[in-house]
Protein backbone atom coordinates (compact mmCIF):
# COMPACT_ATOMS: atom_id res chain seq x y z
CA UNK A 1 0.00 0.00 0.00
CA UNK A 2 1.48 3.32 -1.14
CA UNK A 3 0.72 6.13 1.30
CA UNK A 4 0.73 9.93 0.99
CA UNK A 5 1.16 11.97 4.17
CA UNK A 6 0.06 15.63 4.11
CA UNK A 7 0.57 17.89 7.12
CA UNK A 8 1.95 21.42 7.39
CA UNK A 9 3.84 20.47 10.57
CA UNK A 10 7.16 18.76 9.79
CA UNK A 11 7.23 17.03 13.19
CA UNK A 12 3.77 15.56 12.61
CA UNK A 13 4.85 14.18 9.23
CA UNK A 14 8.00 12.71 10.76
CA UNK A 15 6.02 11.10 13.59
CA UNK A 16 3.67 9.38 11.14
CA UNK A 17 6.59 8.20 9.05
CA UNK A 18 8.31 6.76 12.13
CA UNK A 19 5.15 5.00 13.30
CA UNK A 20 4.53 3.50 9.87
CA UNK A 21 8.06 2.11 9.82
CA UNK A 22 7.40 0.39 13.16
CA UNK A 23 4.28 -1.35 11.85
CA UNK A 24 4.78 -4.61 10.00
CA UNK A 25 3.02 -4.82 6.66
CA UNK A 26 3.29 -3.95 3.02
CA UNK A 27 3.29 -0.16 3.48
CA UNK A 28 5.35 2.35 1.51
CA UNK A 29 5.52 6.11 2.15
CA UNK A 30 5.13 7.26 -1.42
CA UNK A 31 5.27 11.01 -0.79
CA UNK A 32 4.80 13.77 1.77
CA UNK A 33 3.23 17.22 1.39
CA UNK A 34 3.11 20.32 3.58
CA UNK A 35 -0.17 21.76 2.25
CA UNK A 36 -3.36 20.59 0.59
CA UNK A 37 -2.46 21.96 -2.83
CA UNK A 38 0.78 19.98 -2.89
CA UNK A 39 -1.10 16.91 -1.65
CA UNK A 40 -3.64 17.19 -4.47
CA UNK A 41 -0.88 17.56 -7.07
CA UNK A 42 0.86 14.47 -5.72
CA UNK A 43 -2.38 12.48 -5.72
CA UNK A 44 -2.81 13.39 -9.39
CA UNK A 45 0.77 12.54 -10.38
CA UNK A 46 1.73 9.72 -7.99
CA UNK A 47 -1.63 7.93 -7.49
CA UNK A 48 -1.17 6.73 -3.88
CA UNK A 49 -3.37 3.96 -2.49
CA UNK A 50 -4.19 6.01 0.61
CA UNK A 51 -4.00 9.71 1.49
CA UNK A 52 -3.53 10.84 5.10
CA UNK A 53 -4.61 14.50 5.15
CA UNK A 54 -4.33 16.98 7.99
CA UNK A 55 -7.50 19.06 8.04
CA UNK A 56 -5.98 22.47 8.76
CA UNK A 57 -3.33 23.25 6.15
CA UNK A 58 -2.39 26.42 4.23
CA UNK A 59 -3.20 27.15 0.56
CA UNK A 60 -5.79 24.36 0.42
CA UNK A 61 -7.11 22.62 3.53
CA UNK A 62 -7.57 18.88 3.85
CA UNK A 63 -11.32 19.05 3.34
CA UNK A 64 -11.02 20.82 -0.01
CA UNK A 65 -8.18 18.55 -1.11
CA UNK A 66 -10.38 15.53 -0.33
CA UNK A 67 -13.27 17.06 -2.28
CA UNK A 68 -11.06 17.65 -5.32
CA UNK A 69 -9.66 14.10 -5.11
CA UNK A 70 -13.23 12.83 -5.33
CA UNK A 71 -14.23 15.16 -8.18
CA UNK A 72 -11.16 14.16 -10.17
CA UNK A 73 -12.24 10.49 -9.89
CA UNK A 74 -8.83 9.53 -8.52
CA UNK A 75 -10.36 6.73 -6.41
CA UNK A 76 -7.98 7.40 -3.53
CA UNK A 77 -9.35 6.68 -0.03
CA UNK A 78 -8.78 9.52 2.44
CA UNK A 79 -8.10 9.50 6.17
CA UNK A 80 -8.27 12.86 7.96
CA UNK A 81 -5.78 13.80 10.67
CA UNK A 82 -6.78 16.45 13.19
CA UNK A 83 -6.04 17.79 16.64
CA UNK A 84 -9.65 18.98 16.87
CA UNK A 85 -12.23 16.37 17.81
CA UNK A 86 -15.12 18.46 16.45
CA UNK A 87 -13.95 17.57 12.95
CA UNK A 88 -14.33 13.83 13.57
CA UNK A 89 -18.04 13.58 12.81
CA UNK A 90 -17.65 15.76 9.71
CA UNK A 91 -14.93 13.42 8.46
CA UNK A 92 -17.31 10.47 8.51
CA UNK A 93 -20.15 12.54 7.03
CA UNK A 94 -17.84 13.40 4.15
CA UNK A 95 -17.02 9.77 3.40
CA UNK A 96 -13.49 9.65 4.76
CA UNK A 97 -12.79 6.04 5.65
CA UNK A 98 -11.46 7.04 9.07
CA UNK A 99 -9.89 9.84 11.09
CA UNK A 100 -6.87 10.04 13.38
CA UNK A 101 -6.60 12.37 16.36
CA UNK A 102 -3.26 14.00 17.12
CA UNK A 103 -0.96 12.91 18.59
CA UNK A 104 -1.46 9.75 16.55
CA UNK A 105 -1.06 6.53 18.53
CA UNK A 106 0.57 3.45 16.99
CA UNK A 107 -2.31 1.13 17.91
CA UNK A 108 -4.86 3.50 16.37
CA UNK A 109 -2.75 3.82 13.21
CA UNK A 110 -2.53 0.03 12.90
CA UNK A 111 -6.31 -0.29 13.19
CA UNK A 112 -6.82 2.35 10.49
CA UNK A 113 -4.38 0.63 8.10
CA UNK A 114 -6.16 -2.70 8.58
CA UNK A 115 -9.45 -0.98 7.79
CA UNK A 116 -7.95 0.70 4.72
CA UNK A 117 -6.79 -2.65 3.32
CA UNK A 118 -10.36 -3.88 3.04
CA UNK A 119 -11.93 -0.61 1.98
CA UNK A 120 -13.58 -0.37 -1.42
CA UNK A 121 -13.73 3.24 -2.51
CA UNK A 122 -17.02 4.49 -3.99
CA UNK A 123 -16.55 7.93 -5.57
CA UNK A 124 -20.20 8.19 -6.59
CA UNK A 125 -21.47 7.92 -3.02
CA UNK A 126 -18.82 10.41 -1.91
CA UNK A 127 -19.99 12.94 -4.48
CA UNK A 128 -23.31 13.14 -2.67
CA UNK A 129 -21.62 14.82 0.30
CA UNK A 130 -18.59 16.80 -0.79
CA UNK A 131 -16.63 18.26 2.11
CA UNK A 132 -17.12 21.92 2.90
CA UNK A 133 -13.99 23.99 3.14
CA UNK A 134 -13.21 25.50 6.51
CA UNK A 135 -11.80 28.67 4.91
CA UNK A 136 -12.33 30.62 1.70
CA UNK A 137 -10.51 28.85 -1.10
CA UNK A 138 -7.49 30.36 -2.82
CA UNK A 139 -7.46 27.82 -5.65
CA UNK A 140 -10.13 26.21 -7.82
CA UNK A 141 -9.86 22.98 -9.77
CA UNK A 142 -11.05 22.22 -13.28
CA UNK A 143 -11.51 18.51 -13.94
CA UNK A 144 -11.72 16.99 -17.43
CA UNK A 145 -10.82 13.78 -19.28
CA UNK A 146 -7.42 15.36 -19.91
CA UNK A 147 -6.69 15.75 -16.20
CA UNK A 148 -6.99 18.37 -13.47
CA UNK A 149 -5.97 22.03 -13.72
CA UNK A 150 -5.42 24.00 -10.52
CA UNK A 151 -6.29 27.69 -10.90
CA UNK A 152 -5.10 30.49 -8.63
CA UNK A 153 -8.19 32.52 -7.70
CA UNK A 154 -6.23 35.77 -8.13
CA UNK A 155 -5.70 34.94 -11.81
CA UNK A 156 -9.41 34.57 -12.56
CA UNK A 157 -10.82 37.70 -14.21
CA UNK A 158 -14.41 36.54 -14.44
CA UNK A 159 -16.79 33.62 -14.17
CA UNK A 160 -19.34 33.05 -16.93
CA UNK A 161 -22.27 30.65 -16.96
CA UNK A 162 -23.50 29.08 -20.18
CA UNK A 163 -26.35 26.62 -19.83
CA UNK A 164 -25.21 24.11 -17.18
CA UNK A 165 -21.51 24.98 -17.46
CA UNK A 166 -19.51 27.66 -15.66
CA UNK A 167 -16.21 28.93 -17.05
CA UNK A 168 -13.38 30.52 -15.08
CA UNK A 169 -11.65 32.95 -17.43
CA UNK A 170 -8.07 34.15 -16.96
CA UNK A 171 -6.01 36.42 -19.21
CA UNK A 172 -4.78 33.42 -21.20
CA UNK A 173 -7.13 30.47 -20.65
CA UNK A 174 -10.69 29.36 -20.00
CA UNK A 175 -11.43 26.50 -17.59
CA UNK A 176 -14.69 24.61 -17.13
CA UNK A 177 -15.91 24.22 -13.54
CA UNK A 178 -18.54 21.90 -12.10
CA UNK A 179 -19.74 24.48 -9.57
CA UNK A 180 -22.84 26.71 -9.90
CA UNK A 181 -22.37 30.44 -10.36
CA UNK A 182 -24.54 31.18 -7.33
CA UNK A 183 -22.26 29.16 -5.04
CA UNK A 184 -19.18 30.94 -6.40
CA UNK A 185 -20.87 34.31 -5.87
CA UNK A 186 -21.66 33.48 -2.24
CA UNK A 187 -18.20 32.12 -1.46
CA UNK A 188 -16.24 34.92 -3.15
CA UNK A 189 -18.59 37.87 -2.56
CA UNK A 190 -15.74 40.07 -1.36
CA UNK A 191 -13.65 39.48 -4.49
CA UNK A 192 -16.20 39.09 -7.32
CA UNK A 193 -19.24 41.16 -8.28
CA UNK A 194 -22.27 39.95 -10.24
CA UNK A 195 -22.79 42.10 -13.34
CA UNK A 196 -25.20 39.82 -15.19
CA UNK A 197 -27.29 36.76 -14.41
CA UNK A 198 -24.55 34.75 -16.12
CA UNK A 199 -21.39 36.64 -15.10
CA UNK A 200 -19.24 37.55 -12.09
CA UNK A 201 -16.21 39.82 -12.49
CA UNK A 202 -13.07 40.17 -10.40
CA UNK A 203 -13.43 43.48 -8.57
CA UNK A 204 -9.70 44.18 -8.58
CA UNK A 205 -9.58 43.74 -12.39
CA UNK A 206 -12.26 46.34 -13.21
CA UNK A 207 -10.83 49.18 -15.32
CA UNK A 208 -13.90 50.91 -16.70
CA UNK A 209 -17.70 50.81 -16.89
CA UNK A 210 -19.00 52.20 -20.17
CA UNK A 211 -21.48 51.73 -23.01
CA UNK A 212 -20.93 49.94 -26.28
CA UNK A 213 -21.84 51.55 -29.61
CA UNK A 214 -25.15 49.69 -29.37
CA UNK A 215 -25.87 51.25 -25.98
CA UNK A 216 -25.15 48.12 -23.94
CA UNK A 217 -23.47 48.72 -20.60
CA UNK A 218 -20.26 46.76 -20.27
CA UNK A 219 -17.31 46.44 -17.94
CA UNK A 220 -13.72 46.46 -19.16
CA UNK A 221 -11.37 44.16 -17.24
CA UNK A 222 -7.61 44.53 -17.02
CA UNK A 223 -6.11 41.62 -18.94
CA UNK A 224 -9.26 40.65 -20.85
CA UNK A 225 -9.76 41.92 -24.38
CA UNK A 226 -13.47 41.10 -24.57
CA UNK A 227 -15.76 43.37 -22.48
CA UNK A 228 -18.27 41.73 -20.14
CA UNK A 229 -21.91 42.73 -20.60
CA UNK A 230 -23.67 44.38 -17.65
CA UNK A 231 -27.42 43.85 -17.41
CA UNK A 232 -29.83 46.68 -16.60
CA UNK A 233 -30.70 44.93 -13.37
CA UNK A 234 -27.10 45.07 -12.15
CA UNK A 235 -25.73 48.28 -13.70
CA UNK A 236 -27.02 50.58 -10.94
CA UNK A 237 -25.57 48.33 -8.20
CA UNK A 238 -22.25 48.15 -10.01
CA UNK A 239 -22.12 51.90 -10.61
CA UNK A 240 -22.86 52.60 -6.95
CA UNK A 241 -20.25 50.07 -5.85
CA UNK A 242 -17.56 51.62 -8.07
CA UNK A 243 -18.38 55.15 -6.88
CA UNK A 244 -18.18 54.13 -3.23
CA UNK A 245 -14.96 52.20 -3.82
CA UNK A 246 -13.26 55.23 -5.38
CA UNK A 247 -13.88 57.52 -2.42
Amino acid sequence: MKILIADDEALARQRLQSLLKEISGDFTILATANNGLEALNQCISEKPDLALLDIRMPKMDGLQAAAEIIKANLNIPVVFITAYDEHALAAFDNNAIDYLLKPVKKQRLEAMLEKAKHFRFSPQSSLEQLPLTSTTRKYLCSHSHQGTNIIDLNHILCFKADSKYVSAITATQTFLLDEPLKALEEEFSGAFFRVHRNALVNISAIKLLNKSSAGQHQVILDGLEQPVAVSRRHQAKLGKFLRESSR
